[in-house]
C-alpha cells in the first residue's frame, strides 16, 4: 500500500517522540549516599526515602551506597550520581570542584538542623576531660568526616591544644562503628564519633563499656544536593518532594523514621559559610 512520504514522515516522528518519552519515563535517578554506617544499614536507613521520591518524581531512584568517604567524593565529583546526601563539609569541599546545588536541609529529632560530634572513652579509663588526652592516641573516622574528625579538631584547638602535637592520631577507621571498636578493644584510648550514632552502636561494640567525654559545638546538618547531570526539572520535583516531609507531618514519620530524621528544610550554599571558616583552621577546605 502506497503511504504519502508526508504521512511517512509523520509517522516516523511519532515513533521517536515515543521512544524520548518512554526514555525519560524510565530514567534512572542515582542517589548517593555517604556510608557513616554500614552498608546494609544505610540501605535500611533510607529505602523508604529512595521509594518515596520514585513516587514523586515518577523515575527509578537508586542508593548508591561507596564503600568509604573517598569513594563517595570521587562519585560525586565524577557525575557517576544525579543526588547526593552527606555532611556539610564534604558539601562544600565538592563545591569548590563542582557545581552541585543544595536542595533541603535535613533535620533531627534532637539537633534539627544542625549536629555535633561527641569525643569517647572506655568507662574505665582515667579519661575525663578533654585536658585528659594529651599524650593518649585518638582515633577518629575520616579527614572529610564533620562529626567523627572536624568537630573534634576544632574543639580541641579551642581548648589550647595543640592538634599536632599533644595527642597522636591513628589511622582513620573509616567509620563510625570501628572508632568506637578501636577504644573498645584499648587499640586507641579516645575516639571521634558523630553525636547520635553513638545510640545507634551494635554488637561486637558493648556502649555500657564506653562513656562520652565531651561534646563539640554544633555544626549545619547533612543537605541533600543535586549534581550537574540532574535535569532541572527533576531537580525541581525533588525539592519540592523533600520539603513536603516537615516534622509536623505524618508523612515524614512514615519515610524518614528509619532514616533518624525528622524532615527538611529549606537550605541555601552561603549557609554554609561559617562552615567553611571553621574548616580552614584544621586545613580541610
Amino acid at each position: 500500500m502506497f503511504i504519502p512520504a508526508v504521512i511517512r514522515i509523520v509517522f516516523i516522528v511519532v515513533l521517536l517522540m515515543s521512544s524520548v518519552l518512554t526514555t525519560t519515563a524510565s530514567a534512572e535517578i542515582k542517589f548517593a549516599i555517604l556510608p557513616r554506617l554500614s552498608a546494609t544499614e544505610i540501605h535500611n536507613m533510607f529505602t523508604p526515602l529512595k521509594e518515596y521520591l520514585s513516587q514523586e518524581t515518577g523515575e527509578k531512584v537508586t542508593l548508591v551506597i561507596t564503600k568509604d568517604f573517598d569513594d563517595f567524593t570521587r562519585v560525586v565529583k565524577a557525575d557517576e550520581v544525579d543526588l547526593a546526601f552527606s555532611n556539610p563539609l564534604i558539601y562544600v569541599q565538592i563545591k569548590k570542584k563542582v557545581d552541585i546545588k543544595p536542595l533541603a536541609l535535613s533535620l533531627e529529632p534532637i539537633a534539627g538542623s544542625k549536629y555535633r560530634g561527641l569525643i569517647i572513652a572506655r568507662r574505665d579509663s582515667n579519661i575525663n576531660t578533654i585536658q585528659d588526652l594529651k599524650g593518649k592516641k585518638l582515633v577518629f573516622v575520616d579527614e572529610t568526616s564533620l562529626g567523627g574528625y572536624i568537630l573534634q579538631m576544632l574543639l580541641l584547638h579551642n581548648a589550647g591544644m595543640d592538634i599536632h602535637k599533644d595527642f597522636t592520631t591513628l589511622p582513620f577507621a573509616k567509620k563510625h562503628d570501628k572508632v568506637a571498636y578501636a577504644v573498645l578493644v584499648k587499640h586507641a584510648d579516645a575516639g571521634g564519633i558523630r553525636d547520635g550514632d553513638f545510640e545507634k552502636l551494635k554488637y561486637p561494640v558493648d556502649i555500657t563499656q564506653l562513656k562520652i567525654v565531651a561534646y563539640t559545638d554544633y555544626a549545619p546538618n547533612w543537605p541533600v544536593y543535586a549534581t550537574p547531570r540532574l535535569n532541572t526539572d527533576t531537580a525541581k520535583k525533588i525539592k519540592e518532594s523533600l520539603l513536603k516531609l516537615t516534622p509536623t507531618s505524618p508523612l515524614s514519620k512514615k519515610i524518614l523514621e528509619s532514616a533518624k530524621l525528622e524532615g527538611f528544610t529549606t537550605v541555601k550554599d552561603e549557609d554554609f559559610n561559617v562552615l567553611r571558616k571553621a574548616a580552614k583552621i584544621v586545613g580541610a577546605y
